[in-house]
């Protein structure tokens, strides 16, 4: 009996005890995978948690920066700041002292895909800068804006500039008069439209007509070609995602990080920032020169709908051009002499709103009322009035951005973020289509005992 009692023991001792080792085992075994997911999901967020300090600091966006200050960008670099993280909290834990049992080892890292600040051509860091203005509640009067934006369409797809310059050559293009002098000998009589002097100053320089200051223009020239919206753009595709795209919201969002003529921001390559988004050219100068010529041709486009649609301003003109005796002599010169005078008197009211809006005043996007007069023409002086209410410089810079391709301003705004950022130490390559939003990766790693784990995770900032 005694014999039989401790075989039974003996063998239910060796079933219990295997028993026990494969719960043992499977308890090790599920330590391991728990501990190897948890390591990667750690990985993952330490790896965003290097997101560009720089970046954050001058622009509030939150990216990757797939160089590590390094000479070149590769996800390589990410790859390996993934690996390092993940061993660090399972091979290197796991081998110390006194470490818990279970051993992962072999561990692999592959980032699959990966979004950066160009996909879709900017709408990444477009979408990170509208939810910037949001969180932080940032309004300015640039908004007001999107309130006369159809109205600066409209003036927009006028060419008073063009539609002068043909009646002045059809008026060149007309023979003269002629009458017979006091030797008995025929000569032309002159035309001597009031109009020329004024329709000569068009060849000049918009910024020297306007009497701005531009002292303080940074005189610097740029690279276009190095910089993103110049060169062929890396990384730009994103798997379907539906990004915000407020543009009011974005306008804010320029207007709170970049400078422009008289609000320059310290720290920057180019002083004139919001300009170079609407001209795109290589130097402030030049940028500013597009503002102004644009700005010109807004305000010329409105005097001259205000010069024709005024009866007592229209019988000044007549009054100017009968006058002349060329068209006494010759009839058919008085209507497109009495137009040209509109079009002078239209012409030096706008050079006296530009002089008003680059001194600080405002001007109406539509007026009420004007101080064009024939007799500002015929004393050959211009002139620059008082501002009453209207839109100040940087409100009329707010709707060219507005009304500028939606790519071309996200890609001019990529460009002066690499302009700035490239100014600080260890930043010289600096390229927003490698800076990283969100990632895919796929790790694995081998135990103790020969089995593989693998995880395919995908995290992000948004």
């Amino acid at each position: 009996m005694k014999g039989y009692l401790t075989v039974f023991f003996s063998m239910s001792l060796s079933i219990l005890t295997g028993f026990i080792l494969l719960l043992v085992g499977g308890a090790v075994n599920n330590a391991e995978k728990v501990r190897f997911e948890s390591a990667v999901d750690t990985g993952m967020n330490a790896v965003l948690s290097e997101f560009h300090a720089e970046l954050f600091k001058r622009y509030g966006l939150i990216y990757v920066d797939a160089f590590y200050l390094g000479s070149q960008p590769s996800i390589a670099n990410v790859e390996a700041r993934l690996k390092y993280y993940v061993e660090e909290n399972t091979s290197q834990i796991l081998e110390k002292k006194n470490a818990p049992w279970g051993n992962l080892n072999h561990i692999q890292t592959e980032i699959s895909s990966f979004e950066t600040a160009a996909a879709q051509m900017g709408a990444s860091m477009r979408n990170q800068a509208v939810n910037y203005v949001q969180d932080k509640g940032i309004a300015g009067r640039e908004k007001e804006a999107l309130a006369y934006l159809e109205e600066i369409q409209f003036l927009n797809e006028m060419d008073p500039v063009g539609n002068w310059s043909r009646i002045m050559e059809q008026l060149w293009g007309m023979e003269l008069p002629v009458i017979q002098n006091e030797k008995g000998l025929w000569e032309e009589v002159p035309l001597s439209n009031p109009a020329d002097w004024a329709y000569g100053m068009l060849g000049s320089d918009i910024l020297y007509l306007s009497q701005a200051d531009f002292q303080s223009v940074n005189p610097a020239h740029v690279f276009l070609e190095n910089y993103i919206s110049h060169r062929e753009v890396n990384n730009k595709e994103t798997e379907g995602r539906i990004f915000e795209n407020s543009k009011e919201d974005f306008l804010s969002y320029l207007f709170d990080q970049m400078g422009y003529l008289g609000n320059a921001r310290e720290a920057s390559l180019l002083d004139c920032q919001l300009e170079y988004i609407v001209g795109g050219k290589d130097s402030d100068l030049e940028n500013v020169r597009v503002v102004a010529e644009r700005l010109f041709k807004w305000r010329f486009a409105d005097n001259l709908l205000c010069a024709f649609g005024d009866g007592n301003l229209r019988v000044q003109a007549s009054a100017a051009a009968e006058d002349l005796l060329a068209v006494q002599l010759k009839r058919e010169f008085i209507d497109p002499v009495v137009q040209s005078i509109l079009y002078a008197c239209a012409f030096i009211e706008s050079i006296g709103d530009l002089r008003i809006i680059y001194s600080g005043g405002m001007v109406p996007v539509r007026k009420s009322g004007h101080q064009m007069s024939v007799f500002h023409l015929l004393s050959g002086n211009l002139y620059s009035g008082g501002g009453k209410g209207g839109f100040t410089y940087d409100q009329y810079l707010a709707c060219m951005i507005l009304l500028e391709d939606e790519v071309n301003v996200n890609m001019r705004a990529m460009d002066i973020m690499e302009m700035d950022i490239r100014l600080l130490d260890g930043n010289s390559y600096f390229m927003m289509d490698w800076c990283i939003e969100r990632y895919e990766a796929y790790v694995s790693a081998k135990n103790g005992s020969g089995n593989t784990y693998s995880l395919r995770r995908k995290y992000g900032y948004f």
